[in-house]
């Protein structure tokens, strides 16, 4: 009899501490559900939201916000857990938040990118944000972008090499032969260092590509965000072990740029790239970084390994799917070549003036990165109450996310949305809203990388379809499945092959 009375004091008094915090977290959340209850979304259970809809399997994740999203055309509302976001597809609020001075801080998921590029650009917040975006703006100028062309110009032509190598394979292993030519590009432009990839212990694109794999897994598996699953699994000491790979790099090429000597051990070969001797200081992004006297070594390390992941993976992502289009729909690939041919000619490095006026290809490429945009989503913390019109607040603390694809694929914005069309971007026939398209994001935030990347693609199409032509298996748009991780990728790959013109 006893034991059923401290039974019964014991249930009472744990639904009293469960009341009491209920009541509590509703009251410091009021605000919260005062202004959330004008926006849209779906059913949100007691502690756990919305977020019963993610439990599913995450290779259907994409499928399942997608379809969710669709149910609402311009704001929807998601509580997860005991966040509150805001997904906005409609430009007009888009318009309203992405240059706000109260939304350029990153949210909760720039917090688990920052454990694979580190506290730089892409994840830091604040004050330190905009005085890192404030040095950083210099090393993207038109000046430092077309000293790199000659470097580009020859990496291209190894890319060319090892893609004819390719022929008469039944499907060319594109996306790994690009990824490293990225990675390659990256280290001898942007750091000025040449590196051989081939003597690091786990080639560096391979690294990259698994510590995403491992982040994506953790964020998309809702019960892998407790540290002790994480960790019992295995995957913690997994990642730390690529982690470390990549960190190894960092250290080294920051150590001898700043020593300016060669350096060669059993896992490493970097030097010194010769190609910069005849360049100004400020050519080089870790040339401009080390030259300020307000960045420590820890942040520039940081901001070496968050270029490395945005600048390679993203470009690398963007160029597999170019490539892909082109075998898909050969009219728009003969197109590209014959005004490569026209302005550029057969033989030669482009010059900066040559690639200006592939605007047909500049077109081809927008059109890519609409239906394929690598970085399918952003998304902002609001430091501060945010109004966005039609009697709808974004609340302090809330979270804001903008979904790319899903505006780029969207009837409301683009007719006939799938369909492949690189004229959507001519001057007379873009008349909708200017954010409607987010290929390389927009505002205050957008990619500093992204003339850096522009000019990489088109001579990289230039340099490469001189020589050959591409081919694929899908037949349209409509036939490629994507796959959710940090950055959009297909899902069973660009199943492209290659011949030689």
């Amino acid at each position: 009899m006893l034991f059923v009375t401290i039974s019964q004091y014991l249930a009472i008094a744990c639904l009293s501490v469960l009341c009491i915090w209920y009541i509590d977290h509703r009251w410091k959340r009021r605000k919260w559900y005062s202004c959330a209850k004008n926006v849209p979304g779906p059913y949100a259970l007691p502690v756990i939201g919305a977020a019963y809809h993610f439990l599913s399997d995450p290779s259907n994740l994409m499928n399942v916000a997608m379809k969710l999203m669709d149910d609402y055309p311009d704001i929807v509302k998601f509580w997860m857990g005991s966040k509150l976001l805001y997904v906005l597809k409609n430009p007009k609020y888009i318009e309203k938040v992405i240059s706000h001075p109260k939304a350029l801080d990153k949210d909760f998921f720039y917090e688990q990118l920052a454990q694979l590029s580190g506290d730089g650009l892409a994840t830091l917040g604040g004050a330190k944000w905009r005085r890192h975006r404030k040095l950083i703006n210099s090393s993207f100028g038109q000046k430092a972008l077309h000293s790199f062309l000659p470097i580009m110009a020859v990496r291209s032509g190894d890319l060319v090499k090892d893609l004819q190598n390719t022929v008469g394979d039944k499907i060319a292993p594109l996306y790994h032969i690009i990824s490293r030519y990225t990675v390659e590009l990256t280290f001898q432009t942007a750091f000025g260092v040449n590196m051989n990839l081939n003597s690091i212990e786990g080639k560096l694109d391979e690294v990259i590509d698994k510590m995403i794999e491992l982040l994506t897994e953790r964020i998309l598996k809702i019960w892998n965000h407790l540290d002790i699953i994480w960790y019992l699994s295995g995957k913690q000491k997994e990642f730390q072990y690529y982690q470390n790979r990549l960190r190894e790099v960092v250290n080294e090429v920051v150590k001898r740029k700043m020593e300016g000597e060669r350096s060669k051990d059993s896992e490493t070969e970097i030097e010194v790239a010769n190609d910069h001797e005849n360049l100004p200081r400020s050519a080089a992004f870790l040339d401009s970084l080390m030259a300020n006297t307000d960045l420590d070594e820890s942040e520039i390390k940081d901001e070496v390994n968050t270029f490395i992941i945005a600048a390679t993976d993203t470009t690398a992502k963007a160029l597999t799917s170019l490539f892909a289009i082109f075998g898909i729909y050969p009219d728009i690939q003969e197109k590209v070549y014959r005004e490569v041919i026209e302005k550029v000619g057969l033989v030669g490095d482009p010059t900066p003036e040559d690639l200006s006026q592939l605007e047909y290809t500049e077109r081809v490429i927008k059109e890519v990165l609409r239906l394929f945009p690598p970085g399918f989503m952003i998304s902002r913390y609001a430091s501060g109450d945010i109004d966005i019109g039609d009697n709808i607040t974004v609340p302090e603390g809330a979270s804001i996310a903008i979904p790319i694809l899903q505006i780029h694929r969207s009837g409301e914005y683009w007719e006939d949305p799938l369909k492949f069309d690189p004229d959507r971007f001519l001057p007379d026939a873009a008349k909708r809203h200017p954010l409607s398209y987010l290929g390389f994001s927009h505002g205050p935030r957008n990619c500093i990388g992204m003339r850096y990347a522009m000019l990489n693609m088109k001579l990289a199409i230039a340099m490469a379809l001189r020589r050959l032509r591409f081919f694929s298996e899908y037949k349209s748009v409509e036939e490629i499945e994507i796959s959710l991780t940090l950055f959009l990728k297909m899902r069973d790959g660009p199943k492209v092959w290659i011949k030689n013109r």
